[in-house]
C-alpha cells in the first residue's frame, strides 16, 4: 500500500478506470487502412467502400457491387442455389468441404461467383462479380458453371455481359 493509499478516505476510488466498460457496436467504424480514419460503416458503404478523407478504394463485396451496378429492384440472380461439392475429396492442412462451409457460413454466399441480370439505366445487362472473401475468389467448378450460365443468358436476352474480378 502505497502513502498516498494510507491518506485517502475509505471509499473513494483511486484508480482511474471508468466502472462500466462502454461498449461500441461490433462492425460500426473501420479505420482506413490508408490514412488511418476512423470511418463510419454505413457512410462508407455508401460511398462504395472508398474512404472519403483520402480516396483509397477498399475491398468491395460482390453484391455490393452489382447493387451499384444495376437499376434499383431489376434484378435475378443467375443460378443461386447451384453449390460447390468436393468429387475429388481435396484435402491439404483443412478439408475442402470443410473449408466450402467455412467461406459460406462467413460470407452468407453459396461460392465465389455472383451472377445477376438486370437493367442498368433500363437496358438489359448481365453481370457476375467475384467475392474474395470466398476462399480468395477461387474458381472452382460452380464459379465456372454460374460464368457459363450467365454468358449463355447474354446470348439469350441479347445483352451485354460484364464480370468484375476480384484479387
Amino acid at each position: 500500500m502505497s502513502w498516498l493509499s494510507k491518506l485517502m478516505p475509505s471509499g473513494i476510488r483511486t484508480d482511474n478506470t471508468p466502472s462500466k466498460k462502454r461498449s461500441v457496436p461490433e462492425g460500426l467504424w473501420e479505420k482506413c487502412s490508408s490514412c488511418g480514419a476512423a470511418l463510419y460503416r454505413p457512410e462508407l458503404e455508401e460511398n462504395l467502400e472508398v474512404c472519403p478523407k483520402c480516396g483509397h478504394h477498399m475491398a468491395i463485396r460482390a453484391r455490393a457491387r452489382l447493387a451499384s451496378l444495376f437499376d434499383a429492384d431489376s434484378t435475378s440472380e443467375i443460378a443461386a442455389r447451384l453449390g460447390p461439392t468436393d468429387v475429388l475429396k481435396f484435402k491439404d492442412q483443412k478439408k475442402y468441404v470443410e473449408r466450402i462451409k467455412a467461406s459460406q457460413k462467413n460470407t452468407g454466399e453459396y461460392d465465389a461467383l455472383v451472377a445477376m441480370r438486370g437493367l442498368l439505366k433500363g437496358r438489359p445487362l448481365v453481370a457476375s462479380s467475384f467475392d474474395f472473401a470466398f476462399m480468395g475468389g477461387s474458381m472452382g467448378s460452380v464459379v465456372g458453371e454460374r460464368f457459363a450460365l450467365a454468358a449463355e443468358t447474354a446470348l439469350e436476352i441479347g445483352s451485354p455481359y460484364v464480370c468484375f474480378s476480384a484479387s
